[in-house]
């Protein structure tokens, strides 16, 4: 009890104050008030003119829907499938709690298989489930299904009143909800969604009030290379996707005369040059920070979305608030991360995973993360964030930060960086600090191969608990020849290791999806570098 008491006090003191308040204010008041009584009609006018929307350029991968019987259906979302026998049961969590969410996103609608009318069927059976919902009208749904109807029922130019009123009801539950216990991505939703509510049904409450915090939270959350503040490439890809959605709804509109548009393409602008940076040239993001695949429009998408919407962006920028690097040359992408736990106040989907480093090769993932599988409370999630699951020196079972509760993190590593050059990085961190070892870490590259250096400061027998992993994509075979080791034409050598091994781990292909794979498990000491390099 005492070790969770401590947790949860190192968590709780890098709160926000409005963070803390909303917590207490929000469970106070939920007690009193069920949240689905904030979904009133006061304010409600019957939509005079539609707004006008050019439809993005794909359709999401994250979901599948299947027809068995004209009645029966099957959903299929993370990569686990589910049949509703007569009718959907909207509240269904056999397959957890985010499932149900993605259920109630109704990202569906898009799926190439569903059309207007079947589309308008799902809507108006939602509508007549209204007041038996539950996760549906939590306000992080509400957001992105408010986003989705709205689009839907524009783009198909579907008109009924008993729909609309549906919606606006949710959109009064959401303005009443904003989710300022949680902040980062949740409230930049919970914008994005009010303001596309302020278009639709062209209310000025709503447009108040999503203006300032959309404008608020963009100026917050995106950092100065363009960055999420999250720091997961797959939650820049999903709000980027928000934000051209929402520059779609503004340039094609009138109402109020377009204003925040120029606001909007430089801060996408902005987005899209790291995001374009950041990405390998295979098309697919570096799966770090709760990234995965599946989920999120690929970065090929949102640049097409974005030409569709005339957003222009830099290709080849320098990274920097972000803490991620990137070496390129024909053969190599190494991407390197000396970042931190960031936001301090919400680290939802920080992993304990301080100079870690993922590797392509020929276009291919050759070292990559163990990666994500679940959000679901337990040993996986946890092994997961976990430093062992991470390309990073690990001591014993010591994670180098409190990473816990499946989206907490206690005491923190901080990060320092030392040199950062276009052909070398040097950090170090103190997430062992107190345990007497210090961790310092080189990063450099030539036309031909990758070094990493590791220099570690304690005493032998800390340095001897330690242990440095590698880990290899499924698809890489390796072979052992002596201190080196083989994957085809690439060469793994090895200095400064007391020993090594060869073991097996399962990687997550996307969620629910796991493959096994290879890791080398490395006994270091206190000087070492691992070469990889093109045996030919």
């Amino acid at each position: 009890m005492w070790t969770r008491l401590k947790l949860m006090i190192n968590t709780v003191i890098h709160l926000k104050r409005i963070q803390v308040f909303y917590q207490i204010y929000y469970k106070v008041r939920n007690r009193v008030f069920d949240p689905i009584s904030f979904g009133k009609l006061r304010g409600y006018k019957p939509i005079q003119d539609r707004i006008v929307l050019a439809a993005f350029p794909f359709s999401p991968e994250a979901t599948s829907i299947e027809w068995l019987t004209e009645k029966d259906l099957r959903f299929s979302f993370l990569n686990l499938p589910h049949e509703f026998i007569g009718k959907v049961d909207w509240n269904y969590e056999g397959k957890g709690k985010l499932w149900n969410y993605n259920l109630n996103y109704f990202d569906f609608l898009f799926d190439p298989k569903i059309g207007p009318d079947s589309g308008k069927k799902f809507i108006k059976n939602y509508r007549h489930s209204y007041d038996s919902l539950k996760g549906g009208l939590e306000p992080y749904p509400i957001s992105l299904r408010g986003i989705n109807w709205v689009k839907f029922l524009s783009i198909n130019n579907i008109q009924e009143d008993e729909i609309d009123q549906c919606l606006y009801k949710q959109f009064k539950i959401l303005e009443s909800n904003l989710e300022y216990h949680i902040l980062a991505n949740h409230l930049l939703e919970n914008a994005f969604s009010l303001f596309f509510g302020a278009y639709y049904f062209e209310n000025d409450n709503f447009y108040r009030k999503a203006k300032k915090l959309l404008m608020a939270q963009l100026s917050e959350q995106i950092l100065s290379d363009g960055a999420h503040y999250e720091r997961s490439p797959m939650y820049h890809q999903i709000l980027l996707f928000r934000l051209l959605d929402t520059i779609n709804l503004v340039q094609n509109n009138t109402w109020k005369s377009k204003e925040l548009l120029k606001e909007l393409k430089d801060v996408a602008q902005s987005m899209l040059s790291w995001l374009d940076t950041i990405t390998f040239r295979n098309g697919e993001i570096p799966y770090l920070k709760d990234a995965t695949k599946g989920i999120a429009p690929t970065t090929q998408e949102l640049l097409d979305y974005a030409k569709l919407l005339g957003v222009d962006w830099e290709n080849e920028i320098s990274l920097s608030e972000s803490g991620y690097r990137k070496f390129s040359n024909e053969r190599m992408e190494l991407v390197v991360d000396i970042g931190g736990i960031t936001p301090s106040y919400q680290p939802g989907h920080a992993h304990a995973d301080e100079l870690n480093f993922l590797l392509n090769l020929n276009g291919k993932p050759f070292i990559v993360d163990v990666g994500i599988s679940t959000y679901e409370k337990n040993q996986r999630r946890q092994l997961e964030r976990s430093t062992i699951s991470h390309n990073c020196v690990s001591l014993g079972n010591t994670n180098s930060s409190e990473v816990w509760g499946g989206f907490r993190v206690a005491k923190r590593a901080k990060v320092h960086v030392l040199n950062d050059s276009i052909s070398e990085i040097v950090a170090e961190h103190n997430g062992f600090g107190k345990k007497g070892l210090s961790v310092k870490r080189k990063f450099s590259a030539s036309q031909s191969a990758i070094y990493v250096e590791d220099i570690l400061k304690g005493s032998s027998s800390l340095i001897e608990d330690t242990v440095s992993s590698l880990h290899f994509h499924p698809d890489v075979k390796l072979k052992v020849s002596g201190n080196d080791i083989f994957a085809d034409n690439i060469r793994i050598k090895l200095e400064g290791f007391r020993s090594f091994a060869l073991e097996s781990y399962e990687y997550a292909d996307g969620f629910n999806r796991l493959i096994g794979a290879k890791k080398l498990v490395l006994k270091p000491s206190e000087t070492n570098q691992i070469e990889i390099q093109y045996a030919d």
